[in-house]
């Protein structure tokens, strides 16, 4: 990353280059839409999109209950009136049938969200969604290179976005994509687009020190050093409380505008090369959650696509655990390191009086197991042997 950062800035194509256009154009023609544009982060990527739609004041946005924090404070900073819908506990998408409970008049759009690189039933949620009048945006932004049917996510509702975290499936230091079909909402994204600022240099120089630190941080080497053991200790000491789980509930200015900005030449060249070895990098995320979710049928329910011509691509692995903190806990001490509470019951957060069941549970039950495509298949089984002690 550094050198193509310096590269970049020795050629003076760091900001505008041919890389944007070359990259927006290879990643719809890999989703298998006719439009991609190239967003500062996938949350401005929803809020471009719900602009673009030109919904009528307080126009009403259905969103899974069981979702990322960020995702209603979004919708609720676009102007939009927040309505969540309880999840199902297959794929942990939006609840087809308490979907249809939900639906008014009032509904303008249907958030569609294929978490953790699982597909949701989309099928369904679009007839609902036909129903009522309303637009179904599907929420990629852990699901590159996931399919349903012989359908790519991200081209099955009238716009997707996607996230380029440095988590994500794709990392460019930031920023994201928009797909879509619609020629005229992509042209009003475009427009919506080009009112960003460009980022400075101070602005690159902090994504590549944040992102070459949170690579060395999780290099095996340096993490079984040092971050494991202080994990273990904050978590032996601590309890069961995860230290590092947030939900971070805010406004336009606190949500949206620190993730703005203009996406630049060098991301997009980076996006163009990852995006060349996205395929292979999904395989083997498909091969080690295939692996442990086999090896661990008969102890431990994960988290499944619904259909059965569904393709995850498995960005987390994700177990449902009756005592999940105490699960994670455990294989803490045994030497396996998990992640846990990264989506939330955002109804509860988001004070709305309401409760969803399905939310809630998923929220206390689910646990992340490590099946990372850099693992070896090795180490895969002694991920399972280690949970299958764990639960004995």
């Amino acid at each position: 990353m550094w050198r193509r950062a310096l590269a970049g800035l020795l050629r003076g194509r760091i900001w505008d280059g041919p890389e944007i256009e070359a990259f927006e154009k290879a990643f719809a023609e890999f989703v298998g839409v006719s439009h991609a544009i190239t967003v500062p982060s996938g949350r401005a990527g929803l809020k471009f999109i719900l602009d673009g739609l030109e919904l009528p004041p307080g126009g009403e946005v259905i969103v899974p209950a069981f979702t990322y924090p960020i995702v209603p404070a979004v919708v609720k900073a676009a102007g939009c009136t927040l309505r969540f819908a309880d999840c199902e506990m297959t794929a942990l998408g939006i609840d087809p049938e308490a979907l249809a409970a939900r639906v008014s008049p009032a509904t303008k759009v249907i958030l569609a969200t294929h978490l953790y690189g699982v597909p949701c039933r989309i099928g369904e949620i679009q007839e609902i969604a036909r129903g009522c009048g309303a637009i179904v945006i599907e929420d990629c932004a852990h699901a590159c290179g996931a399919r349903v049917g012989q359908q790519r996510t991200g081209a099955i509702g009238r716009a997707a976005y996607f996230s380029f975290e440095t988590s994500k499936c794709i990392n460019t230091l930031g920023g994201g994509m928009i797909t879509t079909m619609d020629a005229a909402l992509a042209e009003r994204i475009r427009a919506i687009r080009a009112r960003e600022q460009r980022q400075g240099a101070a602005w690159l120089l902090k994504r590549l020190m944040t992102t070459s630190f949170e690579a060395l941080a999780t290099s095996p080497s340096l993490f079984n050093l040092a971050v494991y053991p202080a994990l273990r200790l904050v978590a032996l000491k601590g309890g069961a409380d995860d230290a590092v789980a947030t939900a971070y509930v805010g406004d336009e200015d606190t949500v949206v505008a620190p993730r703005m900005g203009c996406y630049t030449n060098y991301q997009a060249a980076l996006g163009l090369e990852q995006l060349g070895a996205l395929g292979a990098r999904n395989e083997r995320r498909k091969a080690n959650a295939t692996r442990l979710m086999d090896a661990l049928h008969d102890t431990v329910a994960f988290q499944r696509a619904a259909g059965p011509d569904d393709e995850s691509n498995y960005m987390l692995v994700t177990a449902l655990f009756p005592d999940m903190e105490a699960m994670a806990l455990q294989l803490l001490k045994l030497g396996v390191d998990t992640k846990r509470r990264y989506i939330r019951d955002c109804s509860r957060l988001f004070d709305t009086g309401e409760h969803f069941p399905n939310a809630a549970r998923a929220e206390r039950e689910a646990l992340h197991l490590p099946a990372y495509p850099e693992l070896s298949l090795a180490a895969i089984d002694h991920v399972a042997a280690k949970v299958r002690q764990a639960t004995r």
